[in-house]
């Protein structure tokens, strides 16, 4: 049985206590080499594996061999040289004002000296401090050269989105990485990792040579487990969990894929399993939400109860997928850089890109939309699950009239202060949000050939086509279910299709009127 890791992200650990290893040295070396620069940039959702291929590259710059033995990348490398690392892990750099990130700074700096064993010349200005240990190390180098990789550079201004400190963090961290900048010409190597890109911090404003590989084809499978990864490394664990839960190996691995697969990270690129989640799974043996073990970050939920986002349909342009402002995060954005959302599909016309985007997975859609339907309506995530419940149970017991009223129960509380911009899309959001997170197969703007479905309902036995309305009466969106001929759709599909036109009320802020019609 193959020895799976969760929580270790040292690869000198992983290689000399036997766990299992799915080899990315291939990737690495494409960056390491030098061969396409020195400076390079990734961002990746969190649990992705990020910490472990930092501490790859730091084992391989050191010449440690022994770890990379029978790998890709072994006979590839120059193991006669080495080279001094400073590695700045950024996850413990979270503080509560800037005077304590300085401080923290300066801390990480001085322990990767005495582990570098060299003197720290300390410096109340934690960039100057940077400076000093980059030019000691690489000193210490018979190409005067060093090694920078920084881990979660992020981390410590992700805290701070959408409170009034961000900008004073966002000042902070772009003194901070300006070094990198300023002493260019010593370093051989420069990894940088985070979940974000920020637009205005000086890596990205200053840095003229840094490849921001973060979507490129090169490196999109560098963090995740491909299909053809898994089945290889790790046969007898899809076979005991297959045996736990009474499948066969084929429907275990199936579901592997439903519940961790679908991140991609360029239009072109395979998909990829997320690695922890995965693990956990073959650990417990069963098929389960292991996400969520971490919150949603509360800076997401702030900003979707203020403005409910559509997800049965994302779209965004290739420019605004790169880059963010802190001081202004786009939610799309910051959406698919935290991996709730990822690629599903692409248009091109000319040289821009439109990308479709879509939860990756079943893990990421319960886990999300439990937190974003109590946000939505203002409940506890138990009341708000009992509230959907009913209106599932209703739809299933083919009883419109009596899902319609669990509706109206549902809205009768929502707060005041939820939104700042009420519209017809913002109650459908709510509805879908509320189904899709019990399991509901709920599909909002569903395409015809004249025009978009609201919602449709797809039930073993029936079929629900909703339309709603935003202080208008339940009979126009009644009209325009038929005048559109919504229903021929489904015409074939051999379940009965019922008709439900909802009217809200601005004012009111509930369901005011429905009508109900079965073909």
């Amino acid at each position: 049985m193959e020895k799976v890791a969760t929580d270790i992200y040292s690869f000198a650990r992983m290689r000399e206590e036997g766990f299992t290893y799915v080899d990315k040295t291939e990737e690495l070396y494409a960056m390491a080499s030098g061969d396409a620069g020195a400076q390079f940039f990734m961002a990746r959702p969190r649990r992705f594996g990020k910490s472990l291929a930092v501490s790859t590259l730091k084992c391989l710059f050191e010449g440690r061999r022994e770890l990379f033995q029978g790998l890709k990348i072994e006979p590839k490398w120059d193991w006669s040289k080495k080279w001094p690392v400073l590695h700045l892990d950024m996850g413990s750099a979270q503080t509560a004002n800037v005077s304590e990130l300085h401080r923290r700074w300066r801390a990480i700096l001085a322990n990767e000296c005495v582990r570098n064993g060299i003197d720290f010349r300390d410096d109340e200005n934690p960039a100057t401090a940077f400076e000093n240990v980059m030019r000691d190390l690489a000193a210490r180098s018979p190409d005067g050269r060093m090694v920078l990789l920084v881990d979660e550079y992020d981390k410590p201004i992700l805290g701070h989105l959408m409170k009034p400190d961000v900008t004073e963090f966002r000042d902070a961290l772009k003194a901070f990485y300006s070094v990198i900048k300023t002493l260019e010409e010593k370093q051989r190597f420069t990894f940088i990792t985070g979940v974000s890109k920020f637009s205005k911090v000086s890596i990205f404003s200053d840095l003229n040579n840094l490849n921001d590989w973060t979507m490129d084809a090169t490196t999109a499978t560098l963090f995740g487990y491909t299909h053809e990864e898994v089945k290889e490394r790790f046969p007898g664990r899809i076979h005991a969990l297959a045996e736990a839960n009474g499948l066969t190996d084929a429907e275990a691995f199936a579901k592997i894929i439903e519940w961790y697969d679908g991140y991609r990270f360029h239009q072109s690129a395979k998909f990829v399993i997320n690695p922890v989640s995965l693990g956990q799974c073959f650990q417990k043996k069963e098929f389960n939400d292991y996400w969520s073990n971490t919150a949603v970050p509360t800076f997401l939920i702030d900003i979707l109860r203020k403005r409910p986002l559509d997800f049965s349909t994302v779209g965004v342009s290739e420019m605004s997928l790169n880059a963010y402002e802190p001081d202004n995060p786009q939610i799309v954005t910051l959406l698919y850089q935290t991996g709730y959302l990822t690629i599903k599909d692409f248009c091109q016309i000319g040289a821009s890109r439109m990308y479709e985007l879509k939860f990756p997975n079943l893990e990421i859609e319960n886990s999300f939309l439990s937190c974003v339907a109590s946000a939505y309506t203002g409940k506890d995530d138990v009341a708000s699950a009992n509230y959907a419940f009913e209106a599932a149970k209703a739809l299933y017991a083919h009883d419109p009239q009596k899902f319609v009223k669990a509706l109206k129960s549902f809205f009768t509380d929502i707060p005041y202060d939820m939104t700042d911009r009420q519209n017809e899309q913002m109650w459908q959001t709510i509805v879908y949000v509320v189904l899709r997170s019990i399991g509901v197969n709920v599909n909002g703007e569903v395409k015809t050939h004249d025009g978009r479905i609201d919602m449709v309902v797809d039930l073993p036995n029936d079929i629900y086509i909703v339309e709603f309305k935003l202080d208008k009466p339940a009979s126009e969106a009644m009209e325009q279910i038929k005048g559109k001929d919504y229903a021929g759709k489904y015409a074939l599909s051999g379940k009965r299709v019922t008709l439900i036109g909802i009217s809200f009320s601005a004012e009111k802020r509930t369901i005011v009127e429905e009508l109900v019609e079965e073909l």
